[in-house]
């Protein structure tokens, strides 16, 4: 064997076992001078494909493969190979590789090779001019980096309210359980305030602190994102946490239900009442989860803090047994509030013990209007309104004094938008404290009672899809159903551990403006995950947001516009809403008017060919009649949301706000017919038997006189304002008259 062949042997041997690890498909390609292209070192080549699949994921160019040359590695490719794997090979060969292989392969390329070696001067050239002229631009680039990293550092937000950080405030939290007099002693306070401010979680509570300060002689306005009513001379604002005026200083500020900070969609709201609010007081109300976050809060704002502790005012006590459907005429009494997480789920309990009682129950759930959840809750207060049970979702849990003797929970389970899962210990103390309330009827006859209607019914895991899962995840197992509610009522509060923020409009802008190119839906996604914030602070979730900027994309909004129509009350989950909200984009950009008359119709879906007996069908369809009425309902509150913020563009707002108080008298009539219908069926299966007397069979009232004045109110207040919108809308000698009725409504 030649010293030539030995070397080979010995280089190509030591150059397979370390192929793998020194070298890829591309690095070879660039240090080998052999023309490979003529078969030079192809053999050798094919022999490391075969060598190295099976070790390392390096893949071999395929022209390599393809050669069928059986020659061995030349002379260069070998030299080459043996000082990148020589130990003492220099730094210096390693980076002058490339030049030097470029000269032994322009002196053994075909005059094609040297045409496209060429072209490759010729385009690293190009780079080195575009280099070249980005130099000029670096130290901007640099400039704009520095900001946007600025921009990105949100470690003070404390400093986004100036003219809070100004005045020594004093934050007094009252902390507490449920009916233990923590809000009364804040709203004390309030009213004896020469000026003050009330932030509430819900529009249904603001509208009640409204209403009973203006009856106690405080005078006080109502701020909502839809609503604005003003009080000559008021001094006082009741208004939603959103709407708080930060640049307006007041004397005391009552914010309810402060541990909602941790939420992840609405806890920024609070973090900007908190951080915000320019009062001498500000007064927090929540339980004992949110204390030590507080204390992280104002020891960066540097406020004052006091902390008074309350104890619930009324006992609550578990019951000894569970509440047996089977037996629930001998069960139920008066004062019972079943509790269920579904819309569905509500409205099938109501027409079960309906059917089975003469007894009728008011309902209460997340999706039904303010006005009407609070006519629901008087009637059920009112003695003598015939109304003795409730049917409520978790709604109940605050913005509600309701005379509740007992809560039953129908589920331990609900499904939260992701998953099917237990309810937590917060969940059960909110809603189970509902029952006893202090100073109500049920006070003085042993305090509340809370109890569940299956035994032995406990989530076993998590599972997603909803509905559909969860008969797969609730199983017997050794807790009983009231085991659980006792474990949960005991349980040790859980500190929260993070407040929630949310981006200004201003930094969005500021990052369109920084980034070219970027959009809102970029915007918001980067100052979303990308922020910097303290350790007990965390970015709002946007999805919501993100998903409503993304279908708005294409329309070609300014972006002060986009925002506003992304950050709008429009439900993303439902149809109808996504629906209205698309047709005032299109008319606010093609026209520059908005109409209430945009507003798509809703479909009533209730089955007209169900096989069930007339009452059920009677029942299905009101049901559907009030799913109609709630999604128009929601439909007139976005346009009066707009309204509020672009009023020129949406003028139509006394008639959206006569449509949308009707539409919530109508729902409320509704759901008093769907009461009668059922009680009239109870009735008449307990007397089907009995010889039937006159007058034994009184038909019960339809609708209360008082609900039927104020429904004709509000459609008189409709045609009127549609009559004079009319006029404004027609020259006076055309004028004509409305002939439009409610009906259709």
């Amino acid at each position: 064997m030649s010293a030539s062949s030995s070397f080979s042997s010995v280089v190509r041997k030591r150059f397979l076992q370390k192929s793998s690890s020194l070298f890829s498909s591309s690095f070879l390609t660039r240090i080998l001078p052999g023309s490979v292209k003529n078969g030079v070192c192809a053999s050798s080549f094919k022999e490391i494909r075969t060598t190295t699949t099976t070790t390392t994921a390096t893949t071999i160019p395929s022209f390599f493969v393809q050669r069928k040359s059986e020659n061995n590695w030349c002379w260069p490719c070998l030299v080459t190979i043996e000082n990148f794997n020589s130990p003492s090979s220099s730094s210096a060969f390693r980076r002058s590789y490339a030049s030097s292989s470029t000269e032994l392969m322009t002196s053994r390329t075909s005059p094609t090779e040297s045409a496209q070696q060429n072209n490759k001067e010729k385009k690293k050239k190009n780079k080195k001019k575009k280099k070249s002229s980005t130099t000029t631009t670096t130290s901007k680039t640099k400039a704009e980096l520095e900001e946007l990293k600025t921009l990105m550092d949100m470690k003070k937000p404390g400093k986004w309210y100036p003219l809070a950080r100004t005045m020594q405030r004093e934050i007094i939290l009252h902390v507490g359980p449920t009916n233990s007099g923590k809000t009364h002693a804040a709203m004390e306070r309030l009213k004896r305030a020469s000026s003050g401010v009330y932030c509430s979680p819900l529009r249904l509570l603001a509208w009640e602190i409204s209403e009973s300060l203006n009856k106690f002689g405080t005078k006080c306005d109502l701020v909502t994102g839809q609503e604005l009513k003003r009080v000559e001379n008021a001094e006082h604002i009741a208004c939603t946490v959103e709407m708080v005026d930060v640049n307006k200083v007041v004397d005391c500020a009552v914010i309810d239900e402060i541990h909602l900070i941790g939420d992840d969609f609405r806890g920024y709201a609070f973090t900007r009442a908190l951080l915000g609010t320019p009062a001498l007081e500000v007064h927090l109300c929540g339980d004992t989860s949110c204390v030590e976050l507080i204390e992280k809060i104002c020891k960066d704002t540097g406020d004052k803090l006091r902390i008074r502790n309350y104890e619930r005012l009324s006992p609550l006590n578990v019951a000894e047994e569970h509440f047996s459907k089977k037996r629930l005429e001998q069960n139920i009494e008066k004062g019972d509030c079943f509790v269920a997480f579904s819309r569905k789920a509500v409205y099938a309990l109501k027409s079960e013990i309906e059917r089975r009682v003469p007894l009728r129950a008011c309902v209460i759930y997340g999706g039904l209007p303010p006005e009407a959840r609070s006519r629901q809750a008087e009637l059920f207060n009112k003695p003598d309104s015939g109304y003795d049970l409730l049917i409520a979702s978790d709604a109940i849990g605050m913005g509600l004094n309701l005379n509740i003797r007992r809560i039953i929970f129908n589920e331990l389970t609900k499904f939260d938008g992701v998953e099917i899962r237990q309810l937590s210990s917060p969940e059960v103390k909110q809603i189970a404290g509902r029952a006893g309330r202090y100073k109500m009827s049920y006070y003085d006859k042993g305090g509340g009672v809370v109890t569940t209607t299956d035994d032995g019914m406990v989530l076993d895991g998590n599972r997603k899809n909803g509905d559909n899962a969860k008969s797969d995840i609730i199983k017997s197992s050794g807790v009983s159903g009231l085991q659980f509610i006792q474990n949960q009522l005991n349980a040790p509060v859980e500190a929260l551990k993070t407040a929630g923020l949310a981006p200004t409009f201003e930094q969005i802008l500021e990052y369109c403006s920084k980034v070219e190119g970027a959009t809102l839906e970029d915007a918001m996604k980067a100052l979303s995950s990308d922020a910097i914030v303290p350790k007990y602070y965390k970015m709002r979730k946007s999805d919501e947001v993100i998903r409503l900027a993304k279908y708005l994309e294409n329309l070609g909004m300014e972006i002060e516009d986009h925002y506003t129509f992304s950050v709008s009350p429009t439900s993303v989950d439902c149809l109808h809403s996504m629906k209205t909200l698309m047709n005032f984009a299109k008319a606010f950009l093609n026209e520059g008017h908005v109409s209430v008359k945009l507003i798509p119709k809703s479909v009533n879906k209730h089955d007209r060919k169900s096989r069930a007996d007339a009452q059920t069908r009677m029942n299905q369809r009101s049901v559907g009649i009030l799913a109609t009425l709630e999604e128009q309902h929601r439909a007139y509150d976005l346009y009066l949301w707009f309204a509020r913020r672009m009023s020129a563009q949406f003028p139509e707002y006394s008639l959206a706000e006569a449509l949308r108080v009707m539409c919530a008298h109508s729902i409320d009539a509704e759901l008093q017919k769907l009461s009668t219908t059922a009680t009239i069926e109870s009735n008449s299966r307990k007397k089907k038997s009995e010889k039937k007397e006159e007058g034994s069979s009184k038909p019960v009232k339809q609708i209360e006189e008082l609900d039927r004045k104020i429904l004709r109110s509000a459609i008189n207040r409709v045609n009127e304002e549609r009559k004079n919108l009319s006029l404004l809308s027609k020259p006076a000698t055309t004028k004509k008259a409305t002939t439009t009725t409610s009906r259709q409504h």
